[in-house]
């Protein structure tokens, strides 16, 4: 990728395949889209349902909240729009998943094969090798082979914010769970965020 996403841009490429795949055959979708084919046309086979009839609505409206707050960090997709398009669903493969949100290879296989689903004691060695007061920030839900993936940063999965700029995403984060309720317990963040030096997150 020879350019640095936003938050916004990286979450419009997303809905902008749901979008297209809203008007989509099944069979023209699994074309269309062969990096993850199982995914996209399950979806494009629940639009055609009209099973999905709420979740373009939501995406647009987390859109345009983002668009205004223009984070550096794009925030999880709509986590009650995730679950009725099967994102959190076991029968699609860590692969399809992660490549359909933009996920780098590198990491998708550090997830996958390495089995590293959450933050380990390998990021943290990472974090305490920095040297100033930073907080590292991710997009809930993803977790990079390394906090310096540079394919991560470039696709605003990933970032460092000094301890001031925190108050952006979390005034993104109040506004996107006032407007966006959803039940989904894991998902009540839209943004993963680890102080370097206490190691919490």
């Amino acid at each position: 990728m020879s350019f640095k996403m936003t938050g916004y841009s990286s979450l419009k490429r997303i809905v902008d395949i749901i979008t297209d795949l809203s008007h989509s055959t099944p069979e023209c979708a699994k074309e269309k889209y062969p990096e993850f084919p199982s995914l996209s046309g399950h979806i494009a086979s629940l639009f055609l349902k009209d099973h999905l009839h709420d979740v373009l609505p939501r995406l647009r409206l987390q859109l345009r909240i983002v668009e205004r707050y223009n984070p550096p960090i794009r925030p999880a997709l709509d986590p009650y729009s995730s679950t009725q398009l099967g994102i959190f669903s076991k029968n699609f493969s860590d692969w399809e998943v992660g490549l359909f949100l933009n996920y780098p290879a590198c990491c998708i296989r550090s997830f996958s094969e390495e089995v590293r689903y959450g933050f380990d004691s390998r990021h943290l060695e990472e974090l305490s090798s920095l040297r100033e007061e930073v907080v590292f920030v991710s997009t809930a839900g993803f977790v990079p082979h390394s906090i310096f993936c540079k394919e991560a940063s470039e696709r605003a999965l990933i970032g460092f914010l000094k301890l001031d700029d925190l108050q952006l995403l979390n005034d993104l984060e109040e506004e996107l769970s006032r407007a966006l309720p959803h039940p989904h317990p894991e998902y009540q963040k839209h943004y993963y965020d680890i102080l370097t030096h206490d190691t919490q997150h």
